[in-house]
This record gives C-alpha cells, sequence and structure tokens, in this order.
C-alpha cells in the first residue's frame, strides 16, 4: 500500500462486499416507500414478475461487466470502464456523471434519514432538532466511519442489513404462514402482470437495483479480485431480487388481488406498516420504523465510501485536485477525499435545510430521479465500452455472448429503459414539479463539463 495512491489492499472479503452494495439498495426503505408507489402506479399484483425481469436485464448488463472486471481493477469503476473502451473523454464525462448520480442518491437518502429520524424523536419526545441537523449528525457519523478501515463498515453494514431483512421476511413469513390455505400464485400469470403499466413498474423495479454496480469500486481493495468482484456482483443481483420478489408476492397476499392497487393508492405511506401490524403485531411495526432509520444509515455509509473513492479514482488520475488521491497511512482508505467530500456534504445539508427545501416532496425527488436516470445512463455507456474495449484487444479469451451480444443487448434494453424513465420522471419522482423535466438537460450539461474537464486537464494513463 502507498501512502499517497494506494488504497488498502486485500482488506474485503466476498461477504463484506455483498454488504456494501445490498445495503446501497436499502431493501426495506425500497418496500416501505418505493413498493406501494409500484403497485398502485405500475401493474398492480403482478409486480413481483417485474423484479424479475428487471434482474434479468441486470444479470444481461452483468455478462459484459463483469468480463471486463476480469481485466480492469480499479476504484474508478464505471469511469474506469468507459475510459479504458470510449476513450479519456468519455470516461471524464462519465466520472462527472458518476458523482451527479451518487452524489444526489446520498444527499436524497441522507435528507429521509434526518426526516424519519426527527419524526421518531418527536414522537417520542415531543421536540427534536430539525431534519437538516440531525442529517448532518449522521453524516459526521459516516465521514469518521468512513476513513477507518474499509472492512469496519462492512462489518457494521452486514449487522444493519441483516436485522432490516429480518423484520421484513419476518413480516412475509407471518403472512404465508396465515394465508397458507389460500395463498395465490396469479401475480406471475400474464393476464395478472401484464396488466396496468408495465413499464412504469419497471422503472420502480430497476431504481431499487442502485447501487448494485459498486462492486467494481472495491476492486482494489478486495482479496482476489478477479474472483470477487464477479461473485459479489452476481450474488448480490440474486439477493436483491429474491428479497423484493419474495416480499412483494407475500404482501400482495394479505389483500385480494383485484383490490390490492386500490389499498395501496389510498395511504401508500402506510401500506407495508397496516399490514405488518395485522399479521405481526404493533411491536413490529415500532421496530420497523426503528430499522428504517438504520437502512437508510447504512445506505448513507455505502454510498459515502463509494463517493469517496470516485474522488480518489478521478483525482489519482489528474482529472481534480490531486492531493484526493492521497490515502491514510495506517487504514489505507482516501480520507482526504472523506474530508472534502463530508464538508460539502454537510454544508449543501444545511443550506437546503435553511432555506425550506422539504426533505421528501423536494429532496429525496429530485435526488432519486437524478440517481436513476444517471446510472442508467452509465450503464448504457459501460455496454458500449464493453464492445469497444474487446473488439480492440481480439486476444482476449472470451466467447461472443460475453463481449459481443450480451453487451449489445444490453445497450438496448438500457437506452429503452433511459426513454421509460425520462418520459415517466414525475411520476417517479413522486413531485410534479416542471423542474423535474429539466434532469435530462442537466445530466446532458455534466457530460458536456466533463468533456471540457479532459480536455483541460489531460488524464494519465489508467
Amino acid at each position: 500500500m502507498n501512502a499517497k495512491t494506494g488504497l488498502r489492499k486485500n482488506s474485503i472479503g466476498l461477504f463484506s462486499l455483498i454488504f456494501f452494495v445490498v445495503a446501497a439498495a436499502s431493501p426495506l426503505t425500497g418496500v416501505v416507500g418505493g413498493l406501494p408507489v409500484a403497485i398502485f402506479a405500475g401493474n398492480g399484483a403482478g409486480i413481483p414478475v417485474v423484479y424479475l425481469l428487471a434482474c434479468l436485464i441486470l444479470m444481461t448488463f452483468s455478462v459484459g461487466f463483469i468480463a471486463m472486471s476480469r481485466h480492469v481493477t480499479n476504484a474508478g469503476a464505471f469511469y474506469a470502464y468507459i475510459s479504458l473502451g470510449l476513450g479519456r473523454h468519455s470516461g471524464a464525462a462519465a466520472s462527472i456523471l458518476a458523482l451527479l448520480g451518487y452524489i444526489s442518491i446520498q444527499i436524497a437518502i441522507v435528507s429521509m434519514l434526518g426526516f424519519f429520524t426527527e419524526a421518531l424523536l418527536s414522537q417520542h419526545f415531543r421536540a427534536a432538532p430539525p431534519w437538516w441537523v440531525l442529517s448532518g449528525a449522521f453524516v459526521a457519523i459516516v465521514w469518521v466511519m468512513s476513513i477507518k478501515k474499509v472492512e469496519i463498515g462492512g462489518k457494521i453494514l452486514g449487522v444493519l442489513m441483516l436485522a432490516e431483512v429480518a423484520i421484513m421476511l419476518l413480516t412475509d413469513t407471518a403472512i404465508v404462514t396465515q394465508k397458507a390455505g389460500s395463498l395465490t400464485f396469479a401475480p406471475f400469470t400474464p393476464a395478472v402482470f401484464m396488466d396496468g403499466h408495465l413499464g412504469i413498474a419497471f422503472i420502480f423495479a430497476i431504481a431499487a437495483y442502485i447501487g448494485f454496480e459498486s462492486t467494481a469500486i472495491y476492486g482494489e481493495e478486495c482479496r482476489e479480485p478477479q474472483k470477487t468482484v464477479p461473485r459479489a456482483t452476481l450474488c448480490s443481483l440474486l439477493i436483491i431480487t429474491a428479497f423484493f420478489s419474495f416480499t412483494s408476492w407475500a404482501l400482495v397476499q394479505a389483500w385480494d388481488i383485484n383490490q390490492i392497487s386500490a389499498i395501496a393508492r389510498r395511504d401508500p405511506g402506510n401500506f407495508v406498516f397496516d399490514i405488518t401490524r395485522q399479521y405481526v403485531g404493533q411491536w413490529a411495526v415500532d421496530t420497523m420504523s426503528i430499522l428504517l432509520i438504520t437502512s437508510l444509515f447504512a445506505a448513507t455509509l455505502a454510498f459515502h465510501n463509494n463517493i469517496a473513492r470516485y474522488f480518489f479514482s478521478i483525482a489519482r488520475d489528474g482529472l481534480i485536485w490531486h492531493t484526493l488521491s492521497a490515502t491514510h497511512p495506517h487504514h489505507g482508505t482516501p480520507h482526504h477525499a472523506c474530508h472534502v467530500y463530508s464538508l460539502v456534504l454537510m454544508a449543501l445539508l444545511g443550506a437546503m435545510g435553511l432555506a425550506g427545501l422539504d426533505p421528501m416532496a423536494q429532496i429525496f425527488a429530485f435526488g432519486s430521479a437524478i440517481a436513476t436516470l444517471s446510472v442508467l445512463v452509465l450503464q448504457t455507456g459501460v455496454s458500449a465500452a464493453v464492445l469497444a474495449f474487446f473488439h480492440r484487444r481480439p486476444q482476449l479469451n472470451h466467447n461472443r455472448w460475453q463481449i459481443r451480444y450480451a453487451p449489445l443487448l444490453s445497450l438496448c434494453f438500457m437506452a429503452g429503459t433511459i426513454v421509460l424513465v425520462v418520459e415517466n420522471l414525475q411520476l417517479l419522482s413522486g413531485s410534479d414539479s416542471r423542474l423535474i423535466m429539466g434532469i435530462p438537460w442537466l445530466i446532458l450539461l455534466c457530460v458536456a463539463l466533463g468533456y471540457l474537464l479532459a480536455w483541460r486537464r489531460p488524464v494519465v494513463a489508467l
């Protein structure tokens, strides 16, 4: 490990890497917040199938992604892949877009974290600091943790992730057990899952996987990255899919499949809590409320680590302030990047709080929409980069499915999904603000800035 430019080698194993990825997906938050909207705005009781379809598409993307990961080990992940496949100017554009997407989703998540913590404290103590102060306090905790050895964060994320998954699976099991005599598999029939707005449901399903690609970010810190990164990518995809598909199927059992959309629409915020209260009890709802906060904290920590490593990678390659590429002499973490980013994030939260922005209706709405579209554009770029990378390196031993057909299919799937997202941005964000429709232009602006940055600051070889 080089104290200036080296991350700590061999510090992350398979399970820690999976915990980082699944924690970023924030399973409990996705079920409580996103699933009810996907049901009433999408295809109703057929939602379990949509998660399976999303998994198939992301598996197709992962074929080329994994093939390239065996030849590229770089904390820049998407940025590094696109640089090597499509050129340094495209890579620079990808770096700015990746930072936009990941920072947007972290701001959205940490704002939600402050909001729910304020609500919980107000409920039990009648008074609480403003949400943005609480969010800033959580960022301070994450700041300290992100500088420590990365494996410590992995263990903490593992405990928090297992707890949030356990409480939801308890509800699922209670429903399946109590409804054992009347369980239905109708949601998996074409007549049900093709009903309603399948495309809209798909948008919400694909958004639940944001962060699964971050396995490559930790490639430089993994033990045997050529094996660990592919395994962690596939395992994370399968775990997230199994959780969301099974949970959505179990929740659908609680009501008549013809009524489920209307019930979810009536009170989406309490849809999951009401079912949990009915089948498990109030104690489980109270526990779930607390674990929702720990779920958001886990996601905040996971994305903070991702973003710090992106800053580290692009600084090491000369795109931004080179000092950010320094690593801690004992922990091997990008501590300068952690310091700078943490201060910027706390300043942004303070500014948004003092400006009176609503953490849910405005900050989370914009942040999640920006992140979803940004990551989809990046995945499209990676699919194209895989095609170009292996086309120029015919000596690399991979079959055509891995380096040609799967990436080409993924490119088509991702492009189609981008069109769906752009057409339904207001629904995805839950906001009717006209500013939401400006998000695609913001992304184009970031891409253009990235190209200009590469012209002004030529990057070193990856």
